[in-house]
């Protein structure tokens, strides 16, 4: 994926009857897409300040053609995370894939549950956990 992006997304599935629960993460490192994470990266608190930001609609239309994932993504509106980073506030987004069963992970990324974020950055397993928490209470 090219282009830097003022933006990163979450990518999930939870199976509509069992309630279980699958996050699409690149297998280079970290838990969002387009790109990791900046360097420097906390969780923003309070109201964004800035005049101009990209529709999260934009976003998700930009992540699911450059994955090539066939099923239409949905936004998952309730998730509501920005992050600061030098220079700018970072929204990130969360999208959900429908329906009972995974697609296949595209080249670069694979399907894990939230036991498998142990180990991983605190930052990236709080994204996770924040997540699960507004898809699962």
């Amino acid at each position: 994926m090219t282009g830097a992006q003022p933006w990163r997304m979450l990518l999930c599935h939870k199976h509509p009857v069992s309630a279980r629960l699958h996050f699409l993460v690149p297998q280079r490192a970290g838990v969002v897409l387009p790109l990791p994470l900046p360097s420097l990266a906390v969780f923003a608190e309070g109201p964004c300040d800035s005049p101009l930001q990209v529709h999260p609609a934009s976003a998700l239309r930009h992540v699911q053609e450059e994955l090539g994932i066939g099923p239409a993504l949905e936004l998952v509106s309730e998730f509501q995370v920005s992050l600061e980073v030098p220079g700018m506030r970072l929204p990130v987004y969360l999208a959900a894939l429908p329906g009972h069963d995974l697609c296949p992970a595209p080249v670069g990324t694979h399907w894990i549950e939230l036991p498998k974020s142990i180990g991983m950055p605190w930052l990236d397993r709080e994204l996770l956990r924040r997540a699960y928490e507004v898809l699962i209470g």
